[in-house]
């Protein structure tokens, strides 16, 4: 496997310096969609491509020769999307070619060795908004998928890593304007609402698991001082733990948003992204990852100590409560500064984030062979799953 994935290199490498260099927002990264699928159909995959009502997603489908149709099916998952103003700074374009390199690798092992299974790559648009995996759960995409793994780039290297389901609301609240000077009175302060609900969220923090986040920005509340906002805009991102926590505690933050209103004198409209799931960690394929990675020369700390920390959220987490997964996070050695910042961008451009990709993609496909030629271990991911 080292060999060809030598030999795949410097094609993986232009790939990913391409799509970090030419940064796309979420549903538009139409230059890295086409890069990453034309590579792929040039190995030999099947390519669908503007899949699930999803311009930028495709799904790459490889199958051996003669395999049955209930064949072990393994999948893998690539995002490309970047965040607005400072682009890659989450490294997606190493998440995009990590999922190249474990397909192709598992691909190349297959034929080498006369196994007999499918392998599924998924193209997913949007993780850092809608989120482009649930629209692929919610058309049948994972229909017959029996696994489904992929990787992060982080400053740590982490199998067990906490990722909290996620709800992400839009506030609008509508009011009456008027000079806030001559006649205050005849206005309803949109603001107002905006601040209440805010100022209750803060609140309802007191009562909340200490594991829950609650965070919100005021994106709108007017345009002058000396005028009464007739309009606001509040974003609101509620994580926990648990689904089930998040779906206790969705009610109580509607409740706010009424209150508010009722409060000020303002009429709102709430508008709800899709949740993010938890992402349920399979044990079975967590262990065997993590011990080709030790392997590999990776340092681990003990599980415990992985899972007291949480890693925000991932639409991930909804493909783990439909097939067995695992979402690992891979070291790049960037110690200027963590996901999501300039610095970590830069980072995910160097030398030492691809080399630690290809080789947490190694881990990935021998994870996967294992899955697809021991079945007992096989069975151990479909009971734990059965059983999450």
């Amino acid at each position: 496997m080292d060999q060809f994935l030598a030999s795949e290199n410097d094609s993986l490498r232009a790939l990913s310096l391409a799509i970090h260099g030419n940064p796309e927002l979420s549903g538009s990264e139409h230059q890295a969609s086409v890069l990453l699928a034309d590579h792929l159909a040039k190995q030999g995959f099947s390519v669908s491509r503007n899949v699930c009502g999803m311009e930028t997603a495709f799904v790459a489908e490889w199958v051996s020769d003669n395999a049955a149709d209930d064949v072990v099916t393994v999948a893998f998952l690539s995002e490309y999307d970047a965040l607005p103003g400072i682009g890659h700074a989450c490294g997606h374009n190493l998440i995009a070619i990590s999922g190249v390199a474990a397909a192709l690798s598992l691909k190349n092992h297959i034929q080498s060795n006369n196994l007999n299974a499918r392998i599924k790559l998924f193209g997913t648009p949007a993780e850092e908004t809608w989120g482009g995996k649930i629209n692929f759960i919610n058309a049948g995409a994972f229909k017959g998928v029996d696994v489904a793994m992929m990787v992060h780039p982080g400053n740590v290297n982490v199998t067990w890593a906490k990722y909290l389901a996620l709800s992400q609301v839009l506030v609008q609240y509508h009011g009456k304007s008027a000079h806030a000077a001559s006649n205050p009175w005849e206005g309803t302060n949109a603001l107002d609402a905006s601040v209440q609900a805010y100022n209750a969220m803060s609140m309802l923090r007191q009562q909340m698991l200490p594991s829950t986040r609650i965070h919100a920005v005021i994106k709108k509340g007017g345009e002058a001082a000396n005028v009464i906002p007739d309009f606001s805009l509040t974003e609101f991102m509620m994580r926990t733990e648990k689904l089930a926590t998040l779906h206790d505690l969705i009610p109580r933050m509607d409740a706010i948003f009424q209150a508010a209103a009722d409060a000020t004198g303002c009429t709102f409209t709430v508008s709800k992204d899709p949740i993010f799931e938890d992402v349920v960690i399979n044990p079975a394929l967590a262990e065997r990852f993590e011990a080709y990675a030790r392997e590999g020369g990776c340092s681990f700390a003990t599980k415990e100590v992985q899972m007291a920390k949480s890693y925000g959220s991932t639409d991930m987490g909804n493909v783990t409560h439909v097939v067995p997964g695992i979402h690992p996070v891979f070291d790049i050695e960037c110690t200027a500064g963590d996901i999501h910042t300039n610095e970590f961008r830069e980072g995910a451009c160097s030398e030492a984030a691809h080399k630690a990709t290809i080789r947490a993609a190694k881990c990935l496909s021998l994870t996967a062979i294992d899955f697809i030629s021991d079945p007992e271990f096989r069975k151990r991911v479909v009971d734990e799953f059965a059983n999450k």
